[in-house]
C-alpha cells in the first residue's frame, strides 16, 4: 500500500471515529436529559421503550455502531438516574428491568433490521 492509501484509510478511521463519539455523546446527552425530564414520574418505565426510537434514528444517522453503544449507555444512565435505588446501576423494580433489557435488544436489533444496508464505516 502507498503512502496515499495508507493516509486515506487513516483519515477514513478518523472521520468514523469522530462520527461514533458525536454520536455517543449525542446519544448520551438525550439519554440524561430525558432521564431528568422523566424522573418522579408514574411514566417513567415506558421511557425506555420511547428512547428505542431516538436510539435508531441517531444509528440511522451515525452508524450501527452507535446504535449498539448507545443503547447500552443509555440503559446505565436511566438505572443510574431514574430508577430506585438512585446512583446505583441495581434496578429494583422488575418492570423497569425488563424496560431497560428490551431497549438494550431493541438498540441493537432494530438498527440492523430497519437500515439492512447500513454497517458501521459507511462513507455518507
Amino acid at each position: 500500500m502507498d503512502e496515499r492509501g495508507r493516509r486515506s484509510v487513516l483519515l477514513d478511521t478518523l472521520k468514523w471515529t469522530v462520527r461514533t463519539a458525536w454520536g455517543l455523546s449525542l446519544c448520551s446527552a438525550l439519554a440524561v436529559g430525558s432521564a431528568y425530564l422523566f424522573s418522579n414520574r408514574p411514566s417513567s418505565v415506558i421511557l425506555p421503550f420511547l428512547f428505542v426510537v431516538v436510539i435508531v434514528a441517531i444509528a440511522a444517522r451515525y452508524g450501527v455502531m452507535v446504535g449498539i453503544l448507545g443503547s447500552v449507555i443509555s440503559a446505565g444512565i436511566f438505572a443510574r438516574l431514574l430508577y430506585a435505588p438512585l446512583h446505583s446501576f441495581r434496578v429494583n423494580d422488575a418492570t423497569a428491568r425488563a424496560a431497560l433489557a428490551w431497549m438494550i435488544l431493541g438498540g441493537i436489533a432494530i438498527p440492523y433490521l430497519v437500515l439492512p444496508g447500513l454497517r458501521s464505516r459507511t462513507k455518507k
